[in-house]
């Protein structure tokens, strides 16, 4: 079963990495100023901050199964028009915008859903292969093989990546509907009477599950290292281009070696992220993972040459693969799958959050003091915020939390 939920994730995943380069490309071809072309990326993001929450409070009421096979549905109808519309000519601005706005607001859901659903076709103690299996299947097919596609595809025909982007949501759709789950996997079916969230308990669960995500050290501490970490990389995004063809003297055929080199390590984290797991153990893993990372962070700052760059870049990608992979199995471990819907888009709305800080901040520092500020500046966040959660997730091996002892 985890197969067909794999199959899904990484289907769609190539899907999003053809339209994340070709909408920006298409919405270039409208207007040459960036104030406006930044619009549609922001039309992407707003939707986790708006409705990210309600989201997990969907996932964790309704049959995670079937949202996540609607979520895919109601996208890949979304597509066939915006497919049509550019066959027409007709996209504007105004409507890219919006189709990224709409169809970050079914990922909300669909990822909510599908969190829910890997702990249900996969025995906890195996979890920390599989969701290695999964970073790197996802690392693979959208940043490797999405990218690269979508804008070859866009250059050859500019309704082409968005024409494939519908297909890979049928695929998966048609994955997830194969996907047979135990009688007691979804909450919908754990609580019958309570399936559709009524108006008024939508309040309650978004308070109960930031409550638990906020009152639980563990989960506390995933959480806190996660938006620090999001910080840090939020940062070296922003002045990574600057820093490559500048800093590196590398041109843009360089700068995509980087990119590669860096996915290609993430895709050898995430394979490895279970034997890794089982040998060390998930708290010590984790720590050792986002060390390693901070690490390589001011390694790529420093590098004098390509090599180091390309060998601290591989290990970045490598490192940071395996704290997702990790931190995503704790969070497994540790949350009730009634709450695991909302826990996990609260996690994805703090790293969101945290994101413009670190840009801005970056931004701010490489003006002020150089292009290699911003990657020791990161590495030292990193490793300060690590140090403080690290006491937060001492007895993440073995704990569950019982909602009834708070």
């Amino acid at each position: 079963m985890f197969r067909l939920l794999w199959l899904a994730a990484v289907t769609s995943a190539l899907g999003n990495g053809m339209r994340w380069v070709a909408l920006p490309l298409l919405a270039a071809g409208q207007t040459g100023d960036p104030w406006t072309v930044s619009l549609v990326t922001a039309a992407e993001q707003l939707p986790w901050l708006l409705f990210g929450l309600f989201a997990g409070v969907l996932a964790d009421r309704l049959d995670r199964r079937r949202l996540a096979i609607a979520g895919d549905l109601g996208r890949a109808a979304v597509m066939v028009l915006f497919t049509a519309a550019v066959a027409c000519g007709f996209a504007p601005i105004a409507v890219i915008a919006a189709l990224g706005f709409v169809l970050t607001c079914g990922d909300t859901v669909a990822s909510a859903a599908l969190a829910g659903l890997l702990p249900a076709v996969v025995p906890a103690d195996q979890r920390a292969t599989a969701n290695g299996r999964l970073a790197a299947g996802v690392q693979v097919t959208d940043t490797l093989i999405g990218s690269t596609a979508g804008a070859a595809l866009f250059g050859a025909a500019a309704i082409a990546p968005f024409a494939v982007d519908a297909a890979t949501f049928l695929a998966s759709a048609a994955c997830l509907a194969l996907l047979r789950l135990p009688a007691n996997a979804s909450p919908a079916a754990a609580s019958p009477v309570e399936a559709r969230p009524a108006a008024a308990r939508v309040r309650r669960d978004l308070t109960e599950g930031v409550r638990l995500m906020w009152a639980e050290p563990a989960v506390r501490g995933l959480c806190l290292l996660q938006a620090v970490i999001s910080i840090a990389y939020a940062g070296i995004l922003a002045v990574l281009v600057l820093f490559a063809t500048r800093g590196l003297g590398l041109g843009p055929a360089g700068f995509g070696l980087l990119v590669a080199v860096f996915a290609v390590g993430g895709v050898a984290g995430g394979v490895g992220a279970g034997r890794l797991a089982a040998r060390f153990g998930l708290r010590r893993c984790l720590l050792v993972a986002v060390a390693v990372t901070a690490l390589c962070v001011a390694a790529l700052g420093l590098a004098g040459g390509v090599v180091v760059a390309l060998a601290a870049a591989a290990l970045l990608g490598a490192g940071s693969t395996v704290a997702d992979a990790i931190g995503a199995t704790m969070r497994q471990r540790l949350v009730p799958d009634a709450y695991l819907g909302r826990v996990t888009n609260a996690f994805r709305i703090v790293g969101l959050g945290a994101a413009p800080a670190g840009a801005l901040g970056a931004g701010a520092l490489a003006h002020a003091y150089g292009l290699r500020t911003p990657f020791l500046a990161g590495a030292v966040l990193v490793l300060a915020g690590l140090a403080a959660c690290a006491p937060q997730l001492r007895d993440t091996e073995t704990r569950e939390i019982n909602v009834g002892e708070r």
